[in-house]
């Protein structure tokens, strides 16, 4: 429903809570570590055939760690440090975060805004998107890609980093090493332009900082997930009323025991 500019307002200056202090501190672990990964990985990945990286870029990193072994001990060691951390993560919360908000790619309404956003990007439409919960269709399907693709990152870098088996598994780890990564890159070149550089997302940016966005952005990108929580908040006000007063609206009038009144 549209909005008056006073509701508008006061919606602007009223904070919903959407991550919690483990998810912030998880989201930034996670990109920090990125990185410093895809830092050093492209440094390594120099042969006399193929590179991905410009000879000074390669240079500086060898000499910023001293040799090239030392800057391969250095990857190896942040992305085990990544998998202890992240791996518990992934499968105690599976059930709960997971699969309940960022596998939950089902409802037509995902579908028609991945299909509403694009053609509003390239400026072909104004139709409104579709309303969302907690997480945009976007946000749902980089996720699905991080999901699928981080498992097979986990096991190919360690099958690398230790030469397990054969050379010949160690060798298709390396192109499946390379791919899953490469799948991830391109889903975060999106992600970050969506969330840091484009301006109606930017409330979802600073929200992985604050862990709140204002109702107004949760009303007009989020309603699903809004009329959820002033669902809840209503919910939780009833219950929050003393019992007496419950109490004493349910009783019709006229019915209140007079017993200790004095004898007419």
């Amino acid at each position: 429903m549209p909005l008056s500019p006073e509701q508008a307002e006061e919606m602007l200056q009223r904070r919903i809570k959407k991550h919690h202090v483990a998810i912030i501190l998880l989201h930034w672990f996670n990109a920090t570590t990125w990185i410093l990964e895809l830092s050093t990985g492209a440094a390594l990945i120099s042969s006399r055939l193929f590179k991905v990286a410009p000879d000074w870029y390669i240079a500086m990193f060898n000499g910023l760690f001293g040799t090239r072994a030392n800057l391969l001990q250095f990857h190896i060691a942040l992305g085990m440090t990544w998998i202890i951390v992240f791996l518990p993560y992934g499968l105690f919360g599976f059930r709960t975060y997971l699969r309940g908000e960022m596998l939950n790619l089902t409802d037509r309404d995902d579908v028609r805004w991945l299909i509403v956003r694009t053609l509003r990007i390239l400026g072909k439409t104004d139709e409104p998107l579709p309303p969302q919960g907690i997480y945009n269709a976007g946000q749902k399907a980089f996720s699905m890609v991080v999901w699928l693709m981080t498992p097979v990152v986990m096991v190919t870098g360690a099958i690398m980093a230790f030469r397990l088996v054969s050379p010949v598994l160690v060798g298709w780890a390396v192109v499946l090493h390379f791919f899953s990564v490469g799948m991830i890159v391109a889903g975060l070149v999106v992600h970050v332009y969506m969330g840091a550089v484009f301006p109606e997302e930017k409330p979802a940016f600073f929200s992985m900082i604050t862990g709140t966005v204002n109702e107004l952005f949760a009303y007009n990108h989020h309603f699903k997930w809004w009329r959820e929580m002033k669902l809840a908040e209503q919910a939780w006000e009833r219950k929050r009323r003393p019992k007496d007063e419950a109490v004493i609206a349910d009783v019709p009038p006229g019915s209140q025991d007079t017993s200790s009144e004095p004898p007419g």
